[in-house]
């Protein structure tokens, strides 16, 4: 389609089926906005991982790595080879932005980031799956018709519109974390403002705001405002009289975001790509840049096998993503506490976890106990996420498992005590200290090993030193030899965000 040959866009008819308007043709404008300011966050992104050494955090500093379930078979690559995918994948947010070789960037782009995020369970953030669900729906669009290196070199592949599903698709990968992130908040304990209360008081000492964040009516108000934020601005901002008003509340309470939690990429990321939801003619508006005169043409109601393969994926893509994040109704209990279902749903900012936690490795033939150093041999960040979830506990048995065999240790069994309390409760176990977790198989189905939680919410969160948990609960711990290289604390605070020098955990009010 060329410049001078495009359809007018018109006003749909209501009666028409919504199926035959995915085909309409929209401004391109906006997505190509998208387009570029993506491609910027995707530059930054590799700016951040390259030059604040979170690459070495996450790649180097540890040979053992852990691993999404089903997902094993992605290995990352010494610090030389990740610093290349790296590089490559800063060309290729390049080629996108500039719409350069644009299906080949974007893919290449997709399969870059996807890699460094599948190869490191650690590191999961939603928003980091977002942004590996952004780089595939590019592949699919045709984003560089305008404004594009691509563009000016094959002008007769050159159109200032869409199909209308180009925008739409984007607007809702958009409002997932919003609106999924607004439902698994109507649970109990964030009407109770918990976790948010004890988070926002832990940053009493900003400055200005930082005494109000200490008032327990604060963590009420930023409870109710984040849930109805979530479950209300994706329909104001479908409706054009209460856009701008949605867009400049979305806009603040992701900057507030960006104050207390410190979410990387995250809140300038939305900020940017929810422009998505204005007209699709608003950045030619902004710019006083009118449209080229176009000539009347009629859409063709047949399809190509391309487009027609094209619009497929999209809607396996769509569907997949309404019913996956539901998977943690399939499984028992609350899944902030057996963390069954609790990724790749948008289940953010649920849970505020502290946990007591030792590992232990027993000789079969001698029948001797030794304490696992396990402080020592995983990353901070990786012992977080171990923490918090029993199928990451099952994940690292069979590495501290070689790591006892090389020590001479026979017929090894690895067990762990693992007491946790969740969102200020009384802590209980998490896990059967009696499990061999070597005799345990990652999988899908529920996990009976798993401790049902208990413990009911407290109006006042319990504030006894982790340390002394065991004792105060009566769980006696194994008989077993002390490590000799000294250790850190056993004890960590884990939540769903954390501030070390790697990027942090949380991602913010969706």
């Amino acid at each position: 389609m060329s410049q001078t040959d495009q359809p007018t866009v018109t006003d749909s008819q209501p009666s028409m089926p919504w199926w035959r308007r995915l085909w309409e043709p929209c401004d391109i404008a906006s997505v190509v906005f998208f387009r570029v300011a993506f491609a910027c966050v995707m530059f930054y992104h590799v700016y951040l991982f390259t030059y604040r050494n979170w690459m070495l955090y996450f790649y180097d500093v540890n040979i053992f790595h852990l691993k999404y379930f089903g997902f094993e078979w992605v290995q990352a690559l010494d610090r030389n080879g990740m610093a290349q995918v790296y590089i490559l994948m800063a060309f290729a947010a390049i080629g996108v932005g500039l719409g350069l070789f644009y299906r080949l960037s974007a893919l290449v782009l997709f399969l870059t980031y996807t890699y460094t995020f599948l190869a490191e369970a650690a590191m999961f953030q939603n928003h980091y799956y977002m942004m590996s669900l952004i780089c595939f729906l590019l592949i699919l669009i045709p984003a560089n018709r305008s404004l594009s290196v691509d563009a000016a070199i094959f002008p007769e592949k050159a159109s200032s519109f869409i199909p209308n599903w180009c925008r739409w698709v984007l607007m809702f990968v958009i409002a997932l974390p919003y609106v999924y992130g607004g439902i698994a908040k109507l649970n109990s304990d964030w009407l109770r403002a918990m976790p948010i209360g004890t988070w926002i008081a832990m940053k009493s000492d900003l400055p200005v705001i930082g005494p109000l964040l200490a008032e327990r009516w604060t963590a009420w108000v930023v409870s109710y405002a984040g849930l109805l934020l979530d479950l209300c601005v994706v329909p104001l901002l479908l409706w054009r009289k209460t856009r701008l008003i949605a867009y400049i509340a979305a806009a603040l309470f992701h900057l507030l975001n960006s104050v207390l939690f410190e979410i990387d990429v995250f809140p300038w990321m939305m900020i940017l790509l929810t422009t998505i939801f204005f007209a699709p003619d608003w950045p030619r508006k902004l710019l006083r840049r009118p449209l080229p005169a176009v000539s009347e043409s009629v859409e063709p109601t047949s399809r190509t096998l391309r487009q027609r393969l094209t619009i497929g994926i999209v809607a396996l893509f769509v569907i997949w993503q309404l019913i996956f994040p539901f998977r943690h109704l399939a499984y028992p209990g609350n899944p902030s506490w057996t963390e069954e279902g609790q990724e790749f749903a948008w289940r953010m900012m649920l849970r505020h976890k502290n946990v007591f936690a030792r590992f232990y490795a027993t000789d079969g033939l001698e029948d001797k106990t030794v304490e696992i150093p396990f402080d020592l041999m995983l990353t901070d960040r990786q012992i977080r996420a171990v923490a918090v979830s029993p199928d990451l506990i099952v994940a690292v048995a069979p590495f501290f498992e070689e790591r006892a065999i090389y020590t001479g240790m026979k017929q090894v069994e690895i067990r762990a005590v693992v007491i946790a309390s969740l969102n200020g409760r009384k802590p209980q176990l998490m896990i059967d200290p009696d499990l061999d977790l070597l005799t345990v198989k990652r999988s899908w189905k529920p996990q009976p090993w798993i401790v049902p939680l208990t413990e009911p919410f407290r109006s006042e969160p319990w504030d006894v030193p982790s340390d002394k948990w065991p004792e105060v609960l009566g769980i006696e711990l194994p008989e077993a030899v002390k490590p000799e290289l000294p250790q850190a604390p056993n004890a960590h605070q884990h939540h769903d965000h954390d501030h070390s020098h790697a990027p942090s955990g949380s991602d913010g009010v969706e």
